[in-house]
């Protein structure tokens, strides 16, 4: 089963598996069901803003090898696509970018990004 099949009528947010780590700034990863089974998936630019935390009493570690560094993970709608983008820590630094029409490849990106970035593995999501 995939989580968008838990997707229901009424607006609610997307389930979305965020590891240890990570904090929510903003999560706007709202879908419905409509009666003809499609999916009405909010089109924001503004979608979904997570931050890398540092560790536990600590403070952040900078360095491209460091998992402890601090990351945003930035996605939202333009247009006609979906795009998420890994920073370090702003935008003036983009680590990472990946563009597609398909919001559950675009779940999956965010998904792997967040469990695997951190140790330096940037590939998007493999079909």
């Amino acid at each position: 089963m995939h989580v968008l099949d838990l997707v229901g009528p009424d607006w609610q947010l997307v389930p979305l598996r965020v590891p240890g780590g990570w904090a929510v700034r903003h999560n706007g990863l709202h879908a419905r069901r409509l009666p003809d089974g499609s999916l009405d998936i909010n089109d924001s630019e503004d979608l979904l803003w997570l931050v890398k935390l540092p560790p536990p009493g600590g403070e952040y570690r900078p360095g491209a090898d460091s998992p402890w560094r601090e990351l945003n993970l930035d996605a939202g709608f333009y247009g006609t696509a979906y795009r998420v983008v890994l920073l370090d820590p702003g935008w003036d630094h983009e680590l990472a970018s990946f563009t597609t029409e398909s919001f559950a490849e675009l779940l999956a990106c965010i998904e792997k990004w967040l469990m695997n970035a951190p140790l330096g593995d940037l590939s998007p999501p493999t079909s």
